[in-house]
């Protein structure tokens, strides 16, 4: 009856990615600590900022896995469609934080040129970031199996975040090893470049999560979901205009215009909505209500 079944329930998938983003919290503390431990001990800059940016992941994890959870609030007369925007909240303070993070750490890079300072090379501490960069690989494709499981913005959010610590990580580590081998200001250089990625990274970030606060995402993900799940439907003649409102992570809802093929089996067909639509709900969060349109119009 539909070209691609529905079978992850709503509340399994939230179950899992909550599991999921509690392993990665806990995997991005450790790491937050390795590397301030190194930075520090080091007096490495490079390698600081890693650490201050696996802070962050914590924070954004965090306020992920708080996204999630509230997912199984009931919804109240306050909040009749729930608090899944709360999601965009949490990611526009986080990004806005990293912003200007990354402008302190680019001034504290600029004077390090002006007044280098001398790096601390050790084997140990490459071994320890090294380990470090694999327990990132590791996340990130984690989070790139969940997110093709589960079809998750936000976990494909924390995906592209995680690929992106990756370079991070393993740019902290090259330009440390050649700082220990070149009297420059390497380490200091490569900081600059770091601190500017991540402060464009954080403005996109910024007015991604705003413009999402203020008038919700597209929805283009659950458009498309919505009506090819009704267009392989029998007695569906044509899926007209679809009409989906953003109330945050798996909180979509709207209308879907239906035209059957003719009214003589419209019972079975309206039931078969239903079903549908249910099925929807469950598994991914979408409300839907089906309007019959004829073709007069």
């Amino acid at each position: 009856m539909q070209n691609k079944p529905l079978k992850t329930s709503l509340k399994d998938r939230t179950k899992k990615s909550i599991i999921i983003l509690i392993i990665a919290i806990v995997c991005n503390i450790a790491l937050a600590f390795v590397k301030l431990y190194v930075g520090l001990a080091a007096n490495s800059l490079m390698i600081m900022l890693d650490a201050v940016n696996s802070f962050f992941d914590i924070l954004t994890a965090i306020a992920t896995l708080v996204a999630f959870a509230l997912l199984f609030v009931k919804f109240t007369e306050k909040a009749p469609f729930g608090y899944g925007r709360s999601e965009y909240v949490a990611g526009f303070v986080v990004a806005t934080v990293s912003v200007v993070l990354g402008g302190v750490f680019l001034m504290r890079s600029l004077n390090r040129i002006a007044m280098p300072e001398p790096l601390y090379f050790g084997i140990t501490y490459c071994i320890l970031i090294s380990v470090a960069l694999l327990v990132k690989v590791g996340l990130a494709v984690m989070f790139t199996l969940a997110n093709r499981k589960f079809h998750s913005k936000a976990l494909s959010a924390l995906m592209l975040d995680s690929f992106l610590d990756v370079g991070i990580t393993a740019t902290s580590l090259v330009s440390f090893a050649i700082s220990s081998q070149v009297n420059y200001a390497v380490d200091a250089i490569v900081g600059i470049v770091v601190s500017i990625a991540v402060i464009i990274f954080g403005v996109i970030m910024i007015a991604d999560n705003l413009r999402s606060v203020v008038v919700g995402d597209k929805c283009k993900d659950e458009i498309e979901l919505v009506r090819s799940t009704f267009s392989g439907i029998d007695g569906v003649k044509n899926v007209g205009k679809i009409i989906l409102h953003d109330y945050g992570f798996s909180s979509k809802i709207g209308t879907v215009e239906i035209e059957p093929d003719n009214y003589e089996n419209i019972e079975k067909l309206l039931s078969d909505f239903d079903s549908i639509s249910k099925e929807l709900q469950e598994a991914e969060g979408i409300k839907i209500q089906v309007v019959l349109k004829r073709d007069n119009d």
